[in-house]
């Protein structure tokens, strides 16, 4: 991905939000600068998702699947990735499925939004508030091809048109997948007919295993109207993925 030039260098770093994030929870101090340019210079690798400082600064990584591009290949098992954002300080929902052999996938599910500080933080868990709820499960044929026809009904195979543009603080769908070793990725921003298109809550949510009701879309200020200061990211989005993230704010 490219990062959209500015005369502030700061948005030349997609993850500079997520360090000004970090520090301002207290979680940064202490941490070496040489830490911070690594984690920040991380591509996303599956196991991230249980460290929510390490999504965070991989998250565009994450958006863009570079990791599913790496394992995409004839002969591997088709992958998707769906993600669904109720507006990043609400909710967001990721759902990564690989296929088996059996003509299932195993299915893993990650809803998380604003800090949760409901339960206890456990010492050796710090981060927990930020972790959202985690739960994988494996779904059977009937499921799988039902994710699979929604993509197909929500015109996944038709590549976004040019200037497609998706934003955190609004409400925005992304899929990506490997299917026979070929890579596809579309996405559908709030506001646009092809939004309206999107036919994916209802097969994921039936086998969506953490019981977090779906937050559904609104119309909804954007954040220069609604005031305060917020962190936000824009996403350019094409056939080959995205490309231009930088903060807003």
């Amino acid at each position: 991905m490219t990062a959209k030039k500015s005369a502030n260098p700061e948005f030349a770093n997609p993850n500079a939000t997520f360090l000004r994030r970090w520090w301002r929870r207290g979680v940064l101090p202490g941490i070496s600068v040489l830490g911070l340019i690594l984690l920040a210079a991380c591509a996303y690798q599956p196991g991230y998702r249980d460290n929510p400082f390490k999504r965070s600064f991989s998250w565009f990584s994450y958006l863009n699947a570079d990791d599913l591009r790496s394992y995409c290949a004839a002969g591997g098992p088709d992958r998707y990735r769906i993600v669904y954002n109720g507006r990043a300080d609400e909710q967001v929902r990721t759902y990564d499925l690989t296929a088996t052999s059996t003509g299932g996938a195993d299915l893993v599910v990650q809803v998380s939004g604003g800090a949760d500080f409901s339960k206890p933080i456990p010492l050796d868990d710090l981060l927990s508030p930020w972790r959202g709820k985690i739960e994988r499960t494996m779904i059977g044929r009937g499921p799988l091809r039902a994710i699979r026809d929604a993509l197909r009904a929500s015109h996944f195979d038709t590549p976004p048109p040019s200037g497609t543009r998706v934003h955190s603080w609004n409400f925005f769908w992304l899929a990506m997948a490997c299917e026979s070793g070929r890579f596809t990725y579309n996405g559908w921003g709030y506001g646009s007919p092809r939004f309206n298109q999107v036919v994916l809550q209802k097969s994921l949510m039936a086998v969506d295993p953490t019981g977090i009701a779906f937050n559904p879309p609104r119309e909804v200020k954007p954040p220069e109207i609604e005031g305060g200061r917020h962190e936000f990211y824009e996403l350019y989005v094409t056939s080959k993925g995205t490309k231009g993230n930088f903060t807003l704010f």
